[in-house]
């Protein structure tokens, strides 16, 4: 005969029972995890549309920006990169040519001694010397011993070498930003002592004066690789003679920056000429932002009608809108302007597909409006009444730090700092909810265990008879 508990554990299980319990009574912390979910991937959402929306925006100031020259800028080049390169042409403001003869380089001072036998001690016997050094606006005066400690209380002369070691250690010393100083062995017996200025010109050139003791004899024997009064570059433009401390010259010809890079004493030229396709490029890059913008709200406020699938920003009608009111704003056209002139970026080319993209219909169109027109163009992109102007301040309406997406977002975090809340509190109540049905299965048990004891007696008393 079975006893009671093998029945009970043929027909339930204490362990699933309990299991199914907790789970039918956890659907609703369930449900709460996957809002938490779902706003937290809306969170994400406006994060990556809010950054799109600031891209646009930042394509907008700078096609505005007046240094920028967005829709004129001028591209530059030299008959010969090797003789003169231009790197700069910001500030001009029409097409221009110049004629530059490069006579001479600007060249750093160097200045070299006499050689010197590196392990003798002629030097020392000049006694300890100072100088001073200038270099530029920067004056210092140095100042070398000719002996050393012996290590036993006494003093030797230093070798040459070392002198002229102690002299340039002192330069790199003092004038680590204006000169580099150096002993070279040059023969294995012979050493030299080199010192250079680290930057060109006359300007900036080695000068040593009231030389005493020691120095007195080294710099009197200095001499300078280029003459000093051939240290500035020597250039003529258009006729016209310079000179100039340095190679990169920015303040010839206003708002035009080059680099003489080689003395040729032949004549080459610099071309500075308007640059259409970089000012294409800068249309485009607005046009490529406004479709960025365009599309990353499309991909999170779809839905499609077969599937019933939604993108997480789908039930936000403000962010569904704004490229809709954004199209809208670019299909008007600017007033004030006189007849004819740009008003309009169909003007320029510029239309709208069905699916909101903007495109460049007709390059052509666009390309010869920069050509001939880009004053007209640089209005339409920077007039305050402009339609540019309007779709710059609907996206600054999202993004400003108390806007739309702002008030979203404090929106969405709250909700999700409420749910965090509710599931941590449902879930101390499923752990108690757990922890009761156990208590009741195991007073199940002992009643069981109960009832089998007495089971178990009445048995034994059956069988004794």
């Amino acid at each position: 005969m079975a006893s009671i508990s093998s029945i009970m554990s043929q027909t339930s299980s204490y362990e699933s029972f309990v299991t199914q319990l907790v789970n039918i009574e956890g659907q609703k912390m369930l449900r709460m995890e996957s809002q938490v979910r779902d706003e937290k991937e809306s969170r994400t959402a406006i994060g990556t549309v809010s950054k799109a929306i600031s891209d646009f925006e930042n394509i907008i100031k700078e096609l505005e920006s007046p240094t920028n020259k967005s829709f004129e800028p001028f591209k530059t080049s030299s008959t010969d990169d090797s003789v003169v390169e231009v790197t700069s042409a910001s500030s001009l403001d029409r097409s221009s040519n110049y004629n530059i003869t490069v006579n001479r380089l600007a060249k750093n001072d160097i200045a070299l001694s006499t050689l010197q036998n590196g392990s003798t001690n002629e030097l020392a016997a000049a006694g300890n010397g100072s100088v001073t050094l200038t270099i530029g606006d920067k004056t210092e005066t140095i100042n070398v011993e000719t002996t050393k400690d012996d290590g036993s209380g006494g003093t030797i002369d230093k070798t040459n070498e070392e002198i002229l070691a102690t002299f340039a250690e002192q330069i790199e010393s003092l004038f680590g930003d204006e000169a580099k100083a150096s002993v070279f062995n040059v023969d294995g017996e012979n050493v030299q002592f080199s010192v250079q200025s680290l930057n060109t010109g006359y300007d900036n050139r080695l000068q040593f004066s009231g030389a005493t003791g020691v120095l007195a004899y080294i710099t009197s024997g200095i001499t300078h690789l280029t003459p000093q009064n051939e240290l500035d570059a020597q250039f003529t433009i258009d006729g016209v003679n310079f000179e100039r401390s340095e190679n990169t010259v920015d303040d010839a010809i206003n708002g035009l920056s080059f680099t003489l890079k080689k003395a040729t004493g032949e004549q080459e030229q610099m071309t500075v000429e308007r640059d259409i396709d970089a000012a294409k490029s800068n249309v485009q890059d607005f046009v490529d932002a406004f479709n960025e913008l365009n599309e990353t709200i499309r991909e999170r406020t779809f839905i499609n009608p077969d599937t019933g699938n939604k993108g997480p920003l789908q039930g936000m009608r403000s962010v569904r809108n704004l490229t809709i009111n954004l199209r809208q704003t670019a299909i008007l056209s600017l007033g004030g302007v006189g007849e004819g002139e740009i008003a309009s970026f169909a003007d320029m080319g510029i239309t709208f597909e069905n699916s909101g993209k903007m495109v460049i219909d007709d390059s052509d169109q666009l390309e010869k409006a920069l050509s001939e027109r880009p004053d007209q163009i640089a209005n339409f992109f920077t007039n305050e009444n402009s339609p540019v102007a309007m779709m710059k301040a609907r996206a600054e309406s999202y993004t400003e730090s108390d806007g739309i997406l702002s008030a979203i977002e404090n929106g969405l975090d709250q909700k999700i700092d409420r749910l965090d809340r509710r599931i941590a509190s449902e879930r101390q109540y499923l752990e108690e909810y757990e922890a009761k049905q156990r208590q009741i299965f195991n007073e199940l048990d002992l009643i069981l265990e109960q009832g089998q004891a007495q089971y178990n007696e009445v048995l034994n008393f059956m069988t004794s008879y």
